[in-house]
């Protein structure tokens, strides 16, 4: 941590005159404004990573990685009212294998985070450390994602699809609840009637998938999403619910030089037509995926996010970096890949398993996790 202290003066005039004092501006721990009502800060860093072979016995892939992360907070305290601001960013790419063509870079070149969420907390004290408050959420992407598992081998093309972009899905979440806050380091929310909106661009009806002349493909898998992947009901755009949440942040510098933030949210929902209850089924006797249908009771099973980042301070501009965020969505559909249906293979790592159809094999209630550790410039403040 480095502090700056600024504009930190006394005046004595004489016996009986006032004596003023400026609050202190400390960066690395927060920014105070001058009467200390409001409070900033967060963090600012890039993560990188590279592995670099040449005529390599032992065999390997090139590898290079970086990860953008941010967060910034503003918060308010006066009297009996409490307001916290926050917004939290992450976005990276990993290339796997040599990018110097452009046919290379579009099949080795992939994102592999992009995250953006916003919450207001606004809190009025009805007891000791105990608020009446209304909560504010947002959370969604910047850029769009892809599965790169649909390869067309005609004159070395690649293809993909949209999985997911900006406002594709976003989830807006608002109501009213009680905010303990023993410490301003610590807030727990918690929201008897709290509204849920997912919106996602839909699907179209029947993709259209041709070969041109060239041997590319033309379809609507380049710009549609699947609005199935995220809870919705097929051709719908709009998922509303009204349920139950809980709200939990800690951030604080745990040690010296070492700052924790952890982010933990749960929901129950109430009521939700909207919500998607086809599951994918795999391995059937014509070895293709069908559906078939969750019990509707699934739609009250809680959706949990949990996220933590560490930061290590090293000296002013070096950092390590430890993330982790971990979702568990019952009806989430997410890629599978146990194996290849075609050649009863495991396919690698990360890539879509798809039968013999073509379609991808997905499966649902499985936990999803994200995990990154890296060392790289950064700023705190």
């Amino acid at each position: 941590m480095f502090v700056f202290v600024a504009l930190s003066q006394v005046v004595h005039a004489g016996e009986g005159e006032q004596k003023t004092e400026k609050k202190k501006i400390v960066f690395g721990d927060g920014i105070y404004s001058r009467d200390s009502t409001w409070k900033f800060g967060g963090f600012a860093g890039i993560t990188l990573s590279q592995v670099a072979l040449y005529q390599w016995a032992p065999g390997g892939t090139n590898n290079f990685a970086f990860l953008l992360t941010g967060n910034a907070y503003a918060n308010y305290k006066k009297g009996k009212i409490v307001w916290d601001n926050s917004i939290d960013a992450k976005w990276g790419m990993v290339a796997n294998g040599l990018i110097r063509k452009k046919s290379l870079a579009q099949r080795n070149l992939q994102k592999n985070i992009d995250l953006i969420g916003l919450k207001s907390n606004f809190g009025y004290e009805v007891t000791k450390q105990l608020y009446v408050a209304a909560k504010l959420g947002f959370e969604s992407q910047l850029t769009r994602s892809y599965d790169y598992t649909l390869t067309d081998t005609t004159n070395g093309r690649f293809r993909k699809y949209t999985v997911s972009k900006f406002a594709a899905p976003a989830v807006l979440t608002i109501g009213p609840g009680l905010t303990w806050k023993p410490k301003d380091y610590f807030s727990l929310f918690f929201s008897p009637v709290h509204g849920k909106m997912t919106f996602v661009t839909k699907d179209r009806e029947g993709r259209d998938t041709t070969t041109v002349a060239d041997g590319t493909y033309v379809d609507n898998y380049y710009s549609d999403v699947d609005e199935t992947r995220f809870g919705l009901l097929r051709g719908r755009s709009f998922m509303g619910e009204l349920g139950a949440e809980l709200d939990l942040v800690f951030q604080k510098d745990i040690v010296k030089n070492v700052n924790l933030k952890t982010h933990l949210n749960v929901f129950s929902a109430y009521l939700n037509a909207s919500y998607d209850t086809l599951a994918p089924v795999y391995y059937a006797a014509a070895d293709s995926m069908g559906l078939k249908t969750i019990s509707s009771a699934t739609k009250h099973i809680p959706v949990v996010k949990w996220e933590t980042d560490i930061v290590f301070k090293i000296n002013k501009f070096l950092s390590a970096n430890l993330s982790a965020r971990f979702v568990y969505q019952y009806n989430a559909k997410l890629p599978s890949d146990v194996k290849d249906n075609n050649t009863g293979a495991k396919g690698p790592d990360g890539v879509s398993d798809r039968d013999k159809l073509g379609n991808p094999v997905l499966k649902f209630n499985n936990v999803q996790i994200f995990e990154q550790f890296g060392i790289g410039l950064a700023f705190k403040f």
